[in-house]
């Protein structure tokens, strides 16, 4: 669970930003978007607001790269440091990246910080947060080539990771640790499966390629995702997968599998076992008992005079696709603790819709943080579907992006808090200027 982000230097945020999940325990509405079984009490959402180029996703990648540098080795050989780096400050920036996060996982909090220039790790720690009730507690801390722990460690292991962070400069020690266990620090290993299993940052067009093995493999996964449809009306009175066994596809010459028999002998060639096609996965191929079987989704849907019928998921509309993109992580935000990071959550869907799945999720028993951008105003309704601490803001100003809270306003709970922003009382929207000669 999160409670805490920083971020200074990075993309546009130059000055240091803040993002938290804390309530405002004065505001009475919605207790049950409040998890209050930890010390500190957190939030279960957030939304975050901004004009086009304001930063918005910049926060997410924020997340994105304190995620993979943490799990991945050699994750910044694919970053441009420099580039990363803000850029319209006039000067040459030599100044780091920076980036705190703090969190909650299995009873104890923690904060990890980094600091990352252009040839090294600058800073690397990990403390068990005190929350502000106590001093935080060193678990290690690397600053360039030096390696220094709470724990007391052997000369030998002391040589070993200092060797070992010489050798890979620009990688994490929590990466390292996970593939040379040095540190013998269960505290270490918790905070590696936290960053590698809780935290989930999806694009706007992200597709999970297994997602019709995941719901063929779990039937709650899709009991659920058939209960969200019927819950946000699209007129889908079922989803179900319909499986195929591949030798029977090949050998049938009829019509309606000449085409997916082509295409399923063309990508086996290429070792793929599966086929996407505007963001969609239309099947996927997997071994049962011994032999290849395709799966595909199959819309059961209301047709005229009570007809049933069967459509292919190639036949529905974007925002049906995007829906269905979208229930693993809402799944998986019921049924754990975990945070996923939504880019545009609302893209391809109708407003209508997209408020249908909001107030489902947010009268929904939950376990998990849903923290996502958006620009559908019609989510703004303090009375229905989002407290106003549980909304955040971008702006920007000479590049550098400011992010802050809907609750830093004195607010009273009737106010239409969708027409205020767009009437600008809270910033954040685009300054349009005269579109004429």
């Amino acid at each position: 669970m999160l409670l805490r982000l920083k971020v200074k230097n990075f993309l546009s945020f130059y000055e240091e930003t803040t993002f938290d999940m804390f309530p405002n325990l004065k505001r009475t509405t919605f207790q049950n978007h409040i998890y209050q079984d930890m010390e500190i009490p957190l939030l279960k959402q957030a939304a975050i607001y901004g004009a086009n180029g304001s930063g918005k996703s910049n926060l997410l990648d924020t997340i994105k790269l304190i995620k993979f540098f943490a799990i991945e080795k050699d994750y910044l050989k694919k970053v441009n440091i420099p580039l990363n780096k803000f850029q319209l400050a006039g000067n040459m920036n030599n100044a780091p990246i920076s980036i705190s996060i703090e969190f909650f996982q299995k009873e104890k909090y923690y904060i990890y910080e980094i600091e990352i220039n252009d040839t090294e790790i600058q800073k690397e720690e990990l403390y068990q947060s005190g929350i502000g009730n106590k001093e935080n507690q060193l678990i290690y801390s690397r600053k360039g080539k030096d390696f220094t722990s709470i724990n007391s460690v052997v000369e030998e292991v002391q040589t070993a990771t200092n060797q070992l962070v010489k050798s890979n400069p620009m990688s994490s020690l929590l990466s390292l640790n996970n593939e040379f266990p040095i540190i013998q620090d269960e505290r270490v290993k918790m905070v590696y499966k936290w960053f590698e299993e809780q935290v989930q940052v999806l694009s706007i067009y992200r597709v999970s390629p297994p997602i019709i093995s995941a719901m063929s493999k779990n039937p709650k996964l899709l009991e659920f995702a058939n209960r969200l449809f019927s819950n946000i009306g699209l007129g889908i009175e079922s989803l179900d997968i319909k499986e195929l066994k591949l030798s029977e596809i090949i050998s049938d010459d009829s019509e309606e599998y000449s085409r997916m028999k082509e295409d399923i002998i063309d990508r086996l060639k290429g070792g793929n076992i599966a086929k996407m096609k505007n963001d969609r996965v239309l099947y996927a191929i997997e071994k049962v008992n011994g032999e290849d079987i395709v799966k595909k989704f199959v819309f059961k849907q209301n047709g005229i005079d009570d007809f049933l019928g069967e459509l292919e998921y190639e036949a529905q509309s974007d925002g049906t696709a995007r829906i269905l993109n979208l229930i693993p992580a809402l799944y998986d935000l019921i049924d754990r603790q975990c945070i996923y990071f939504i880019d545009e959550i609302e893209n391809s869907i109708h407003p209508t819709l997209m408020i249908a799945i909001m107030k489902y999720f947010s009268e929904t028993e939950t376990k998990g943080q849903l923290i996502f951008t958006t620009h559908e105003t019609e989510l703004l309704n303090q009375q229905e579907l989002m407290r106003p601490d549980e909304v955040w803001f971008t702006e920007k100003k000479n590049g550098n992006t400011h992010l802050y809270s809907l609750n830093d306003f004195k607010l009273h709970n009737t106010i239409n808090i969708k027409n205020g922003y767009l009437e600008g009382r809270y910033g954040a929207i685009p300054f349009i200027g005269s579109l004429g000669e």
